[in-house]
């Protein structure tokens, strides 16, 4: 599904986000006042990709939330067509004669 696609692709790149800073923080061969500047600097950027990343999800939760309920809403209508169908026939239909 399209959402799962999404989730796991978040948690990726969070992980993947995550894994480069330790790998840098451990790898620098910078002092701890430009690490630190550093590190500062990406977290800027993770609350500006997580900004865009939640904007995303509430926009799709906006325009695809109504359809799917629409879409929900008449298969429910439809199902409960079928069951009273169903319930008449059975209600006029003559018990079955036992051999």
């Amino acid at each position: 599904m399209a959402s799962d696609r999404n989730d796991n692709g978040l948690a990726f790149f969070l992980t993947g986000l995550a894994l480069g800073a330790i790998a840098g923080i451990l790898l620098a061969p910078e002092s701890g006042r430009e690490t630190r500047g550093r590190i500062l600097s990406e977290a800027r950027h993770l609350r500006v990709k997580a900004t865009e990343e939640f904007e995303e999800g509430l926009e799709h939760l906006r325009t695809d939330l109504p359809e799917a309920r629409k879409r929900y809403s008449e298969a429910v209508r439809e199902g409960w067509k079928t069951f009273l169908a169903v319930l008449e026939k059975d209600h006029e239909s003559p018990p079955a004669s036992e051999s």
